[in-house]
């Protein structure tokens, strides 16, 4: 997982530094709106079930139960990809109905259109890669991740090179996507038995355990939520700065892009540890749990101060160096933005500790406080700040995610001294739940 988030790491920036060169900041602004509206209403309806096929699939393997795994994988798939139909059909009506409310012009449409299908290939990707980690077949995703970027990176190059505009770089994106999305797809299919997942192609039934059911329906709220913090920001700034701050709302995504692209070196250490705290829940090995949250916390908290210390020296050679000289507003904002990226990645390894053992009201908690913050802040700050303002919400956002998430993760931590190893096998049916200490089996 590490190899593909680098390469993910590197293909972001290679995407960043070529977008921008390509539109300048005026143009990479109305491509960020664009994108902004897409990934929105995506995200709004999408349920990315990868906790969910983590938490629950290494549960029904753990308790022999290979049939269960398999609904809970074509579950969890089939309601991403239906859900994300629904979501471009919508995009559709909104692009071609009320475009100009949303800060696209009629002259955009056609590119709102067609970004709009990014969602459906991306649709199951993270579901895929749940299923490659469970089949230690992670080098197959690097495989599929490598060629997508490649793909990607290449035609972004070959428009630089030949002076084409938003178009092009549309299309090269939306071809890296078709890459990655399917090749994902169809590496997960293959994998499936080998990670104890049988009959996944041999069955329609979506029948899943209650708890399986309610646990997914709560990824959906907090996939609403973080995908309303991610994307409503470069909406409200295009809102309160007008046609006139096209420019403010490039530089400030720009920014957001830099940043954002800080989280992905700890996007491998919190899978990996995700999957191993659900082993080490589920076969009630409390002290051992502990053990590995204490580890990989001092990992994820030494990680993110060099990390981000480095950035903080060299935040504006950086930001001259992937976007050019006219994107230098955006290196104070990058400066702003990192203090509340290095809030939450500092204590990565423990963020992902409630969704291990599944239980999902501190997520949606921390979320939707994390989302009224962001809101708030900007509706304050913009106005009187312009894109200082939003950097000064980003960074609120990310610090009250991580103040939120830390009660609730000593208390799950309290708790490990209370389960022990359960049955397995035919009795582990009987036995179900007794796993989850009493006074949080319904979170």
């Amino acid at each position: 997982m590490g190899a593909i988030t680098a390469v993910q790491l590197l293909s972001g920036l290679a995407q960043l530094t070529l977008s921008a060169r390509i539109l300048g900041p005026e143009a990479f602004g109305v491509l960020a709106v664009i994108v902004a509206v897409a990934v929105l209403i995506h995200g709004l309806l999408a349920t990315p079930g990868g906790e969910t096929v983590t938490t629950f699939v290494t549960r029904a393997v753990a308790e022999e139960r290979p049939q269960e795994a398999s609904r809970i994988l074509r579950f969890t798939m089939a309601v991403s990809l239906g859900l994300s139909l629904i979501a471009y059909a919508l995009i559709a009506v909104v692009v071609l109905t009320a475009s100009s409310l949303l800060g696209i012009e009629d002259a955009h449409r056609d590119l709102a259109l067609m970004y709009g299908v990014v969602g459906i290939f991306l649709a199951t990707r993270t579901e895929s890669l749940a299923v490659l980690r469970l089949s230690d077949r992670v080098p197959l995703g690097l495989a599929i991740t490598l060629a997508a970027v490649l793909v990607r990176v290449a035609l972004l190059g070959l428009v630089w090179v030949r002076g084409g505009g938003m178009f092009e770089v549309v299309l090269a994106h939306i071809a890296g996507v078709v890459v990655n999305g399917a090749g994902m797809l169809v590496a997960a299919t293959v994998s499936a038995p080998r990670a104890g997942i049988r009959g996944f192609l041999g069955s329609s039934s979506l029948k899943v355990p209650p708890d399986v059911a309610r646990f997914h329906i709560a990824v959906f709220g907090r996939s609403t939520f973080s995908t309303l913090a991610y994307h409503t920001d470069t909406l409200l700034v295009a809102l309160f700065t007008g046609t006139a701050g096209t420019a403010d709302v490039g530089l400030y995504r720009a920014a957001r892009q830099i940043t954002d692209t800080t989280h992905y070196p700890f996007h491998p250490l919190r899978d990996g540890v995700q999957l191993q705290y659900s082993r080490q829940w589920y076969s009630g090995q409390g002290g051992a749990l502990r053990r590995t949250s204490l580890l990989f916390s001092l990992v994820s908290f030494a990680s993110a101060a060099v990390l981000f210390g480095l950035l903080a020296f060299f935040h504006q050679a950086i930001t001259w160096f992937l976007l050019g000289e006219e994107f230098a507003g955006s290196a104070p904002l990058v400066l702003i933005m990192i203090c509340g990226a290095f809030a939450l990645n500092s204590i990565s390894a423990l963020t992902v500790l409630p969704a291990a053992i599944g239980r999902f009201r501190p997520l949606l908690a921390a979320e939707a406080g994390g989302l009224t913050v962001l809101v708030g802040a900007i509706v304050w700050l913009v106005p009187l700040r312009g894109a200082e303002g939003a950097a000064w919400a980003n960074t609120a956002y990310y610090s009250v995610i991580a103040l939120i998430l830390i009660p609730c993760v000593v208390s799950i931590l309290r708790q490990t001294r209370r389960i022990g190893r359960k049955p397995h096998g035919a009795d582990a049916k009987a036995h179900r739940g007794l796993h989850i200490p009493p006074s949080g089996s319904s979170e």
